[in-house]
């Protein structure tokens, strides 16, 4: 992206004070009945205990009827990151801020919200969506990308391990099952329009008009019967079922089980390795994902 587009998109999302505790998840309310969530977690949008915070006071201000919300919208600060890996080192730390909870036990809870929420969920996609990027995605109910600067990967299996954050529930409903194993066990990236054609997103639509295409929808659903949006969305998950929340919990545990293997182990040390000893870098996130030809040792 360039630095006139990436100044454009800085200044459509704005620097607004947060309507919640937080500024790694900044909620704000650009017209009624509508909630823009932008994860700002600099350098890079990596998932951190603090972001999550920060979802989970999204998901109370959200829940709070007396914010009449109907419609959320969760985008990036970063034009080159709308969430980047999770960092395993800090998973387990419960910092001293609102809102912070145990990610292992919380997110299944946070990710079956965003599709059983009243409220209709958008995210709003530019750069890499990868791991549970990709996951927090495909949990909303919409999914609008921008063609020019996004790629989607679920990255997991590369490294020995699984998707742990709803990859194994929703792609197979979005995409079939083929194209859920063709990404998940592939692990490769895909762009916008790959995954418009397979169903991962809604659509890819050009950097552009990306901002005004989702405002448009979020304010026209916005204006509608709040009473419509929820009882729409709750006869449509009747008809299609979304993933309970147990299936979540299982592929977490799965992943974390699997992170304790020698295999996963090994793959994570080599990482390690080409990273300069640390995964929690950007430069970790611009490469293809782990390859064994490619990091052969």
């Amino acid at each position: 992206m360039t630095s006139k587009s990436i100044e454009s998109a800085e200044t459509t999302i704005g620097r607004q004070p947060s309507l919640t505790e937080s500024q790694a998840v900044r909620v704000t309310n650009p017209w009624p009945g509508v909630a823009r969530a932008v994860i700002d977690n600099p350098p890079f949008n990596l998932f951190t205990p603090t972001v999550f915070a920060g979802f989970r006071l999204l998901q109370q201000y959200v829940d709070d009827p007396a914010n009449d919300v109907r419609v959320v919208i969760i985008e990036s600060a970063n034009p080159d990151f709308f969430i980047a890996h999770v960092d395993f080192s800090e998973l387990a730390i419960i910092p001293d801020i609102p809102g912070a909870a145990n990610v292992v036990e919380n997110w299944p809870k946070f990710a079956e919200w965003l599709s059983s929420t009243p409220a209709l969920t958008i995210a709003k996609l530019r750069g890499r969506a990868r791991g549970i990027g990709s996951e927090l995605a495909i949990s909303a109910d919409l999914r609008f990308a921008s063609i020019e600067n996004t790629l989607l990967c679920q990255i997991e299996v590369g490294f020995g391990l699984l998707p742990g954050g709803g990859g194994l529930e929703w792609l197979p409903r979005h995409v079939g099952r083929a194209r859920a194993l063709e990404i998940i066990l592939g692990a490769e990236d895909f762009d916008a329009k790959t995954a418009e054609l397979y169903g991962w997103i809604n659509r890819a639509i050009p950097d552009a008009e990306l901002d005004a295409y989702v405002d448009r929808l979020a304010r026209r659903v916005a204006s509608f019967n709040p009473v419509s949006i929820a009882k729409t969305k709750q006869m449509i998950d009747q008809r299609s079922p979304t993933p309970p929340i147990g299936d979540y919990a299982e592929s977490f545990g799965a992943i974390l089980g699997l992170a304790n293997t020698e295999r996963a182990r090994e793959i994570a040390r080599v990482a390690r390795g080409r990273a300069d000893g640390n995964l929690a870098t950007r430069e970790f996130d611009l490469p293809v994902v782990y390859d064994p030809d490619r990091w052969a040792e």
